[in-house]
């Protein structure tokens, strides 16, 4: 736990923006900060959901675990992030698993606290509603890509959405894994290398020591487009 006031919190994200002094001293009264590695489990399939995730700093993946290790990434979320939001009001289990895809900075805050602000405050309650619906027109959106569109196509529109809505850059550290990609596109690990290699190829993307950069934006969209 740290002692960072979370009214630092509200000039960063949206659904803390809405909220008074007040109103983040008692977020910041129940909320735990903790440090996750690379690789560490935040949350696990299954287990008890007592409080919301934020992302302070770093990045999570949210996935469905499968058999044998084949897990299905459903969202990747990056900086001032509200991730588990379904379980506001649930059957309070988490459905998924979230793990640090790198070093990342979460506050743990109590359920029952962002319920109570959520009723007290109207502007806080449209805000977590908007991130709420953005989550699930991803999910949705994910779920057509993986579907309906070919190994190619599908390599395509994850690289689109690291570019634009993790990372907001066309060159980027790629922290996510072979793996993690291969589980975030509906394919084999092998498969995932085949066609990144393909793209380097064709110089619609480039690789070097870990650096990924998108070289070809309008021959990706395409491809995600007819994929």
């Amino acid at each position: 736990m740290d002692s960072e006031d979370c009214i630092s919190c509200r000039s960063t994200t949206n659904c803390f923006g809405s909220l008074s002094d007040e109103e983040l001293r008692i977020i910041d009264k129940s909320k735990v900060a903790v440090n996750f590695k690379k690789g560490e489990t935040i949350a696990k399939q299954g287990s008890f959901a007592s409080g919301l995730v934020y992302v302070k700093e770093g990045m999570v993946k949210l996935y469905k675990e499968g058999k044998n290790g084949n897990n299905l990434i459903l969202n990747i979320f990056g900086n001032d992030e509200l991730v588990g939001i379904s379980s506001l009001y649930g059957d309070n289990v988490f459905h998924y698993s979230i793990v640090a895809i790198e070093k990342s900075k979460i506050y743990l805050i109590e359920l029952s606290v962002i319920k109570e602000l959520i009723q007290s405050n109207a502007k806080f309650a449209t805000a977590v509603l908007q991130r709420s619906n953005r989550n699930t027109l991803r999910a949705y959106n994910q779920m057509y890509i993986l579907t309906h569109k070919q190994l190619n196509g599908r390599m395509a529109a994850a690289l689109i959405f690291l570019s634009k809505e993790v990372y907001l850059s066309t060159k980027f550290k790629l922290t996510l894994s072979r793996k993690d990609l291969a589980d975030f596109t509906g394919m084999s690990t092998m498969g995932a290398i085949r066609v990144l290699n393909s793209f380097k190829l064709d110089n619609i993307i480039s690789d070097n020591k870990g650096v990924l950069e998108i070289l070809d934006f309008k021959a990706l969209l395409v491809i995600a487009k007819v994929g």
